[in-house]
């Protein structure tokens, strides 16, 4: 047996397919199936296209998929003999008018024309012959003509070929071998040099065989997604919708990129275009995507929406740029306790990171009561514990006059800004504090405004700023509090792996002041995922492909018309990155479990707890570690490596934070 004879003896079997250039040693022509080969339909099944028409012609044609595939199977009964094509199959439609049968036919047609794209596992087969001069044929089984399918093929950029063989237009097929003949007398090809590749098993790799050339067998679905929803077979949305995120994988693709393509891409498609619609019905014509979770949201919003009359900007503010300018109104510790992260530790570092203060200046201060840089305080009790009280007095003063300094900075940055009227913010969540200092600032410098916030979710922890004030406007995509306090949080048990994705690549922006021109710039803090020689980490390289992935994916699906974010809820397009924060796979773990997530001066692996057995002599040690974790869920798998809920073991363990 030759080296080609063994290969592809090896690929017949296989499940998926891999472009081998060795595959094509020694052939001259080479022949191509079109559907399922070098076509695909954004459907898991090609009987799912009726299933699309049936939506439209249902008032009219009731049970339209299950005549029409009967009609099929009828044609082909009256038709023995030959192929059949579309009018044929209408034609054994039982009740329709010629002028139904006439539509019915441009509609198939066109569904058949949109659902269509190029294989992209078969491109590089196909370029690579074109490349290297072989005769290239086409040879398809089906019954649309053969100028529909030459003209989807060169929409697709499948052209070079030397010739088309089309079932339907020689009365022959390739299951009853007489097309592969027909093939054979009009190229006059020698049998030995051809090599024919398809995906039907018979129809592709036992006849051409039988019939003395050479063929590959390829899968009919190689399945490229991670993972498909329980529903995806009885729901046509989402079939079509996971179809195509897998007929639009380029094989071997890096697999952060993979992942921000199939997970983060679909759920930024669905949090844009809900930002859209959200703006039309309130009549918003002015949107600022705040920095630096809101540069992704606007990029992928760009994508989709270039040409809205939306105004957007991307404005340089962070949680501590907009909190420290208003303490000097209001710095007494419960409005700050109120105004940093949710967790259930505080430590020395964010107290200091939330005044704006630099710690190590208050190294004699910090000793002096007996505190070091690493402290931590359980939040319930820290505002009666009268040891810290005192310290905080003690630093009160300067909190105030560093403040001020800021908020008169921050006010000539919103005077630049022209940050007047009603307009939206845009940011991750999630609560609705940077949206409150804002408000603040604007009205103490008695600046008119509307503003309206818009969030991937709004958690129950929104209330302490809707005690500052009740009058905020917060919408939340994927959960909201504000206006459901029933509701669930949906990505609580992996806020920083969430969080993670959106990360821009640059240092937050600690503060303002002006520069040599007296014109207002912000202050960036070291960015934290920067090697000292200013080479990217490892997580930056992977968020940017994530991120990479997530924005091609809008791309390529905002050149559809026949998918809409709107027909698919918040929960359906969040099921992907909910899959891998609430129970990831070992490579999900390994990807992401190591990751640094910096917040308010703290650091911390996402999910990289120390062995049971460490706990289990220091149980004080894993309730701390799993606090502090940001990735709660995956430190669970991580530490236990069983086949649990770890959602309802995070759930439980809630209950006691």
């Amino acid at each position: 047996m030759n080296i080609n004879q063994k290969v592809l003896g090896k690929i017949a079997q296989r499940k998926s397919f891999n472009v081998d250039k060795e595959l094509f040693l020694g052939y001259d022509v080479v022949s191509f199936d079109i559907f399922d080969t070098l076509l695909k339909r954004n459907v898991l099944h090609p009987t799912d296209i009726f299933s699309i028409m049936e939506k439209k012609v249902s008032d009219t044609v009731p049970n339209f998929k299950r005549h029409r595939i009967d009609a099929e199977k009828k044609a082909r009964l009256n038709n023995k003999a030959g192929e059949i094509n579309l009018e044929d199959i209408y034609l054994s439609f039982d009740g329709l008018s010629k002028e139904q049968i006439k539509k019915l036919i441009v509609l198939e047609e066109q569904i058949e024309s949109e659902y269509l794209t190029i294989n992209v596992d078969m491109l590089p087969f196909f370029d690579y012959c074109i490349k290297n001069k072989k005769k290239v044929l086409l040879i398809s089984d089906m019954y649309l003509s053969k100028d529909f399918i030459c003209t989807i093929l060169e929409r697709e950029g499948v052209t070079g070929y030397t010739s088309i063989f089309v079932s339907s237009e020689y009365n022959k097929t390739k299951s009853s071998e007489k097309l592969y003949e027909c093939v054979y007398r009009t190229e006059r090809i020698n049998k030995k040099s051809w090599l024919h590749i398809g995906d039907s098993y018979y129809s592709d790799y036992y006849i051409p065989r039988r019939f003395g050339i050479q063929a590959i067998h390829i899968p009919t679905l190689n399945k490229k997604v991670s993972y498909f929803p329980s529903r995806v077979e009885q729901d046509i949305r989402l079939n079509s919708l996971y179809a195509f995120v897998n007929n639009h994988l380029v094989p071997r693709q890096e697999k952060y990129y993979q992942f921000g393509y199939e997970k983060f891409g679909m759920f930024l498609w669905g949090y844009v275009t809900w930002l859209k619609k959200s703006f039309d019905e309130k009549g918003i014509k002015k949107v600022y995507f705040f920095s630096r979770d809101g540069l992704i949201m606007k990029n992928a919003f760009e994508i989709l929406y270039h040409n809205s009359n939306i105004e957007s900007e991307y404005l340089e503010v962070s949680r501590r740029s907009l909190r420290v300018p208003v303490l000097y109104l209001d710095s007494r510790l419960e409005t700050l306790i109120d105004m940093i992260s949710p967790s259930k530790l505080i430590s020395l570092e964010m107290i200091f990171d939330g005044v704006g203060l630099e710690i190590d200046k208050y190294k004699t201060l910090i000793e002096s009561f007996g505190y070091t840089k690493e402290t931590v305080f359980d939040r319930n009790s820290i505002l009666n514990d009268k040891k810290f009280n005192k310290f905080y007095k003690k630093l009160q003063e300067e909190i105030q006059q560093n403040s001020k300094v800021e908020y008169d900075v921050l006010r000539q940055f919103i005077e630049e800004k022209r940050i007047t009227g009603k307009f939206a913010i845009v940011d991750i969540g999630w609560s609705g504090g940077m949206q409150r200092y804002l408000i603040e600032t604007l009205n103490k410098m008695r600046i008119e405004n509307d503003v309206i916030g818009f969030y991937c979710g709004v958690a129950d922890y929104c209330q302490r700023n809707l005690k500052h004030n009740p009058d905020l406007k917060l919408n939340g995509y994927l959960f909201d509090f504000s206006t459901n306090k029933d509701e669930k949080d949906k990505r609580s048990s992996f806020v920083g792996l969430f969080e993670t994705l959106f990360l821009e690549q640059d240092g937050s922006v600690k503060k303002y002041k002006l520069n040599s021109e007296g014109k207002v710039e912000a202050v960036r803090a070291k960015y934290e995922y920067l090697n000292e020689d200013g080479t990217p980490t490892y997580e930056l390289q992977a968020v940017r492909e994530i991120q990479k992935g997530a924005l091609n994916f809008i791309r390529d699906i905002s050149k559809i018309s026949y998918l809409d974010a709107n027909d698919f809820t918040p929960d359906e397009l969040f099921y992907g990155l909910k899959a891998t924060g609430t129970n990831p796979t070992q490579e999900e773990l390994k990807m992401f479990g190591k990751f640094r997530f910096f917040d308010e001066g703290i650091v911390n692996e996402l999910a990289n707890p120390s062995s049971l057995r460490h706990y289990l002599l220091r149980p004080k040690n894993f309730k701390s570690d799993f606090l502090l974790s940001r990735w709660k869920t995956g430190f669970l798998k991580s530490l236990l490596h069983l086949p649990l809920s770890y959602e309802k073991v995070y759930d439980f363990l809630y209950q006691f934070k």
